[in-house]
């Protein structure tokens, strides 16, 4: 193989594993761009049910509210009538006329706090799973952030791997080299002190004709 096949092999095939190994390097990075734009979708989808909930939970207590201040008004206006009738009968706030009134009061003040709490419980349920879907918003957008840094990582260790193979091949090509030319230095010195070399030695000249110091002729 020629210098130029020599460098063309050794590089190309560095090329070759280097892109090999970085191609799944980029294709691990992509799968995980991927599932972190499905974390995002995730977050989003919880994030929205979240304001839902608590908005729910505001409109709930709101109208819970209305609901026990309308039953409290209702009931105490019913009182009233009671007073009122009791007036028009020359009856007095005593004795069973007041317990009767009083009951009254008693069942009012009860079914108001009953129907308060009630509303409260529904109440605390939607807030709380407001919460917990801010929560899992939250755990959506940790997710994502982290496959996102996995993406990059990925990218970076392909990048090193590339260049890594590339480097390796230089260093490989750059040792083929030079055992080419050590290997050719040595052969050529062989090759001058060999045939057609002459020289004098004691007013005597000697021609080596077949490349051998062995084979001397005196001329």
């Amino acid at each position: 193989m020629g210098l130029v096949g020599t460098i063309i092999g050794t590089l190309g095939t560095a090329f070759l594993s280097g892109r090999a190994q970085q191609q799944q390097y980029e294709a691990a990075a992509e799968q995980s761009r991927v599932n972190a734009q499905l974390q995002a979708q995730e977050a989003a989808i919880a994030q929205q049910n979240a304001q839902k909930a608590n908005k729910q939970a505001e409109e709930t207590a709101r109208v819970n509210a209305q609901n026990v201040e309308d039953e409290r008004r209702r009931q105490l206006l019913y009182i009233n009538k009671q007073n009122a009738n009791i007036g028009k009968s020359g009856l007095t706030r005593t004795g069973s006329a007041a317990a009767l009134v009083e009951q009254s009061r008693d069942e009012i003040d009860y079914e108001t706090a009953k129907n308060l709490s009630n509303g409260q419980q529904e109440v605390y349920k939607l807030f709380g799973m407001g919460t917990d879907y801010s929560n899992q918003a939250n755990k959506h957008r940790w997710n994502e952030s982290v496959l996102y840094k996995n993406a990059r990582d990925y990218e970076a260790a392909g990048n090193r791997a590339f260049w890594g193979s590339m480097l390796g091949g230089a260093f490989s090509l750059a040792g083929n080299l030079y055992s080419s030319k050590s290997s050719a230095v040595m052969s050529g010195t062989d090759s001058a002190s060999g045939s057609g070399a002459t020289w004098t030695y004691g007013g005597k000249t000697f021609t080596e004709r077949y490349g051998n110091v062995n084979n001397l002729r005196l001329r």
